[in-house]
């Protein structure tokens, strides 16, 4: 897989067969997508290329506003690639970027920087300088340009239209299981270990952190999870997910995983975090002694919850 961040004139010689968005959770829509534009890119000889760009506009236009991300760009990298995709071009998204009317926008980036030959992408696409260009638009200058524009066909669960806003709205109400339903495959949180204070270690609940990047998360509090990485079989642990209210203000979202009756060294390994269940959401306790206390509750119900359930991730001769 390759990673390109600023991609610069000429550097797609061959041509490519892409996509644009910002694909959050890689779910079973987008899973489609980045099959069709595979599948049609080996028929082509182009290169399958996802496109994205960072940060997203909302944010970029309001520092205020806070997208409740489903998954990390590690994460979703990773999907990409089960899908097919060999590479990933990441935009930076700035006022040249913003400026740019859907025109220049095509003869810049899709053209001069990226040689598209076939994209995908939704009806409501909107692109260029104030969301001027759309999808009819794109079209146009594709028959101009000579590339070809195709049309997403929605992906639908139970009746519904899969998306990353329903995905993240079952997320944010602590339905895992719905939102894994939707994605079409296990949600993961991967990195590597990093040190943190050592309060977990005081209190008897050793913790292995995980930053994760980005201003929020659509998911948050007390979670179930499997830990890949550490051992050749996956292990039961209870993690939180948020900003550490009772402990410390901050606006980095962490991932604390504790695995009971473990000890071992995990700093700087990199490791898979699969979300199993939501058991409750984050809050603020009065004291450490009565947030030890609610601790232990919270990984008992995940040791049964576990317990009960198997890693939708496969690990071979577990």
């Amino acid at each position: 897989m390759k990673i390109i961040r600023r991609p610069r004139p000429h550097t797609f010689a061959k041509g490519t067969a892409l996509t644009i968005g910002n694909f959050d959770g890689v779910h079973s829509g987008h899973a489609e997508l980045f099959r069709r534009v595979v599948s049609a890119a080996r028929a082509k000889s182009l290169v399958p290329t996802v496109v994205t760009l960072h940060p997203h506009p909302k944010e970029f236009f309001n520092p205020e506003f806070k997208l409740d991300r489903i998954s990390t760009l590690r994460d979703r990298i990773i999907e990409m690639k089960g899908c097919g995709i060999e590479q990933v071009c990441i935009l930076p998204f700035n006022k040249h970027m913003a400026s740019l009317s859907p025109e220049a926008f095509v003869q810049e980036v899709l053209l001069d920087q990226l040689n598209a030959k076939q994209i995908w992408v939704g009806d409501d696409f909107r692109f260029g300088a104030k969301r001027a260009g759309d999808f009819a638009l794109l079209s146009a200058l594709g028959d101009s340009h000579g590339f070809v524009v195709n049309d997403l066909a929605e992906v639908q669960s139970d009746g519904s239209r899969v998306s990353s806003s329903s995905i993240r709205e079952a997320l944010k109400a602590g339905d895992v299981p719905k939102a894994t339903h939707m994605l079409g495959h296990p949600l993961v949180y991967s990195g590597h270990i990093v040190h943190g204070k050592k309060l977990g270690r005081t209190l008897g609940f050793p913790t292995m952190n995980l930053k994760i990047a980005g201003r929020a998360s659509a998911l948050t509090g007390i979670l179930a999870v499997w830990v890949h990485g550490i051992e050749e079989c996956p292990l039961p642990a209870v993690a939180s997910m948020g900003v550490r209210p009772t402990v410390e203000q901050s606006d980095q979202i962490l991932l604390e995983t504790f695995i009971p009756e473990w000890q071992g060294n995990a700093y700087g390994k990199l490791l898979r975090i699969e979300v199993l269940a939501h058991i409750r959401p984050e809050q603020h306790f009065d004291s450490l002694d009565a947030m030890v206390v609610q601790m232990h509750q919270d990984t008992k119900k995940a040791m049964a919850l576990l317990a009960a359930n198997q890693p939708q991730i496969s690990n071979t001769g577990c």
